[in-house]
């Protein structure tokens, strides 16, 4: 038996702790007494800025991809990481012009932290890519799962184990995930609920599903907690068609990643140019030269939407086969 639970994050929160609500920390502490093991679920280990109003609950998107945008403080702006769009942070809200914008961000070590403060003596364990990084690491977590009273992961906790005894599942801040730079960011999001939810179901368990957010009059969310896969299904192809994604076009990205940041930039623009050359007008090429640096390297992108794409990337076949630096990712 399956108890859902939908938390208004602006009417329901610990005053110490704005990403717990009383009710989840009730419940927690009810099924530590009934010596019940708790889950406690968030999209990412990393904590992720978005905008959010707090009259209407609309979260600010990019125009160009209808992802959330992010909040930079150097300098301060809204970026998408998708196609590095930017504009200023709005002093009101676009859709309702209320002045109440709230920056939005939590992660799983902020979350660790907090349980810890507020259950001092409960044996805690947190699950995610820093935790669990390989076998000998994943066997050790299996024991530690076995001893803990509350897991706090990501998405791993959906793929990786099986858990017994669950009598309650906490999923913190629900649309922090719509920060992810994917146009199937929902349908990612919508799937991996379902995965976690699925899985204590097919095992008969009777447990809470406690989902906060806030954002409860969000589209999305309403068709998660009504487990409404339909008009999920419906709008999402809506948008897809609308801002020309798959199944109506393909799109793949040619990501090149340099330590100079210079050539990173130069590199992908020369490419560019070669493209363009190729390109009858049939093709959307997107260049991405800003570079976004990771692990010492300068990634720079190029994005490509239209039919057949494959054949078109005939033209670069040899420099996509000997530079190792270029990768093209199919969407």
């Amino acid at each position: 038996m399956k108890n859902y639970f939908l938390v208004d994050l602006w009417i329901d929160k610990n005053k110490k702790f704005p990403y717990l609500s009383e009710t989840l920390l009730s419940k927690i502490e009810q099924n530590v007494k009934k010596n019940k093991k708790v889950i406690l679920y968030l999209n990412k280990r990393w904590a992720y800025d978005l905008l959010l109003c707090e009259d209407c609950h609309h979260i600010k998107k990019c125009p160009k991809c209808d992802i959330s945008l992010s909040i930079h403080k150097n300098p301060e702006k809204l970026i998408c990481h998708h196609c590095m769009y930017s504009e200023d942070i709005p002093l009101e809200c676009e859709k309702c012009q209320g002045t109440r914008l709230k920056n939005i961000w939590v992660g799983t070590e902020q979350i660790e932290e907090h349980i810890k403060k507020i259950f001092p003596s409960i044996n805690i364990f947190r699950m995610d890519s820093d935790s669990v990084k390989n076998i000998s690491w994943k066997k050790q977590a299996l024991e530690n799962i076995t001893n803990a009273q509350i897991v706090i992961g990501t998405k791993m906790i959906t793929t990786w184990f099986d858990f017994r005894n669950i009598g309650l599942i906490g999923i913190i801040l629900l649309e922090q995930e719509l920060q992810i730079p994917k146009y199937d960011t929902e349908e990612r999001i919508y799937s991996n609920l379902r995965q976690l939810i699925w899985r204590w179901w097919r095992l008969w368990q009777e447990s809470d599903i406690i989902i906060q957010t806030l954002a409860p009059k969000n589209e999305m969310i309403q068709n998660i907690i009504e487990l409404n896969y339909k008009d999920f299904f419906k709008k999402t192809l809506e948008e897809r068609k609308l801002f020309w994604y798959p199944p109506f076009l393909e799109i793949i990205t040619l990501r090149y990643k340099n330590k100079n940041k210079q050539l990173s930039i130069e590199y992908i623009q020369n490419l560019k140019a070669s493209l363009d050359n190729f390109n009858t007008g049939k093709f959307e090429i997107i260049k991405i030269d800003t570079p976004i640096k990771r692990d010492n390297q300068f990634f720079t992108k190029i994005i490509i939407k239209w039919t057949n794409i494959r054949k078109f990337l005939q033209n670069i076949k040899w420099e996509i086969l000997q530079n190792k630096d270029l990768a093209v990712i199919f969407e």
